[in-house]
């Protein structure tokens, strides 16, 4: 039996994880889950997977005790870390977002524990802490151009790369004229044309955010130099990511725009498992063309100015992470445009200058100024 831990299983891809396992049979046992505020969610998922481990937020865990009182119940924003190294499980998702992980990600590595993760607010604002000391071993991403990239490595060796190359979609504004952005609706945003994603991430992919997330993770997992990693419009979310060796043959991973395939391979690595979901079956003959375009910064700077700021390393890798979470936050809200938010991150970011962060008491502290910096700005753009 392979037992699991999933931090954040009430979020869209924590349910998608539960469904995975629950699809993959009995080999796989869930033995903790997390969630933040969807109590109902919770107990629901409780009954489902009776795991021993249940961590919530603290003015949840009365109800939860009262359901179930023989489970082993804590407040996951002050218990975390404890929680999930006791548990011992095999393998530990992060499947949540924001910075609130971090401590145990880099608790769980200092003892050479085997994380999934697609946090990736931790995997750039904790990026230098987190891949020190060789710990990348320990880590399979769960992200689907990461894990693709994941996936064509296997067998090869890192000085035979000529590039790596990171699939986009484009979001839903590859065709729209940037002269209406400022008219785009938090609706409009949130209708990605491939993917079925949470809010946060769908907006940051339709500002084209999430793909210099995304290179910036490339570079913390890989240990590979940015100069290597390219990123190529591909309409249709086939193909996840690709290499090229020097010898100029390629490898792509392909399969149907679904996180089902990542999470599968993620769970049962290093095994490979029967496709747990048959009728997502990637078609070609469906899918008829795969087409590809060059980026388009001046359309969506925000892409260029987080890639940007993300290279320096650093101060800037929490401050991207918790400006960027603001402004995401605030658009949603309808608190300022579509166009705003790539502009004001540019402005947030410039107010800073380089400091190196080597401790997760640091980027948590360097983060929170972040936040506060993001907010003011938000203050004085709907005054």
């Amino acid at each position: 039996m392979k037992s699991i831990f999933i931090v954040g299983s009430t979020g869209s891809l924590g349910k998608e994880a539960l469904e995975v396992i629950k699809k993959l049979g009995n080999y796989y046992k869930v033995i903790g889950i997390t969630g933040f505020q969807n109590v109902d969610m919770m107990l629901n998922q409780i009954k489902d997977f009776d795991p021993r481990y249940i961590g919530m937020r603290e003015n949840y865990l009365e109800t939860i005790r009262k359901e179930f009182p023989g489970k082993y119940i804590f407040d996951v924003e002050k218990d975390l870390e404890k929680v999930v190294l006791d548990a011992g499980a095999d393998l530990t998702l992060f499947l949540s977002s924001d910075i609130t992980a971090l401590k145990s990600i880099d608790l769980l590595l200092s003892y050479k524990k085997y994380l999934a993760i697609a946090n990736k607010e931790s995997i750039i604002a904790g990026g230098e802490i987190i891949f020190s000391q060789d710990r990348q071993k320990y880590i399979i991403p769960v992200d689907s151009e990461l894990s693709a990239l994941f996936q064509c490595l296997i067998g090869e060796k890192k000085n035979a790369v000529k590039r790596f190359i990171v699939t986009a979609s484009g979001g839903p504004f590859w065709e729209r004229d940037i002269a209406t952005f400022d008219k785009i609706t938090p609706s409009d945003a949130l209708r990605h044309p491939n993917w079925r994603m949470g809010k946060k991430i769908t907006v940051d992919s339709a500002t084209l955010i999430n793909k210099a997330f995304e290179v910036i993770e490339s570079h913390f997992f890989f240990g590979i130099d940015y100069k290597k990693i390219e990123v190529i419009v591909h309409r249709e979310s086939i193909i996840h990511s690709m290499i090229e060796f020097v010898d100029g043959n390629m490898k792509a991973l392909m399969s149907t725009p679904l996180m089902y395939f990542p999470l599968e391979y993620a769970i049962t690595y290093p095994e490979r498992a029967i496709n747990s979901f048959p009728e997502s079956r990637l078609d070609l003959e469906k899918v008829g063309k795969l087409t590809f375009y060059p980026l388009n910064n001046d359309k969506f700077p925000g892409f260029l100015t987080a890639s940007e700021y993300g290279k320096r390393g650093g101060n800037f890798l929490p401050l991207l992470i918790a400006i960027d979470k603001v402004l995401v936050d605030a658009f949603l809200k309808e608190m300022i445009s579509f166009s705003d938010i790539p502009r004001l991150l540019e402005k947030g970011l410039s107010q800073f200058t380089y400091k190196k962060v080597d401790s997760v008491p640091d980027i948590v502290e360097t983060y929170n100024e972040g936040i506060l910096l993001g907010k003011e700005m938000i203050k004085r753009s709907v005054k």
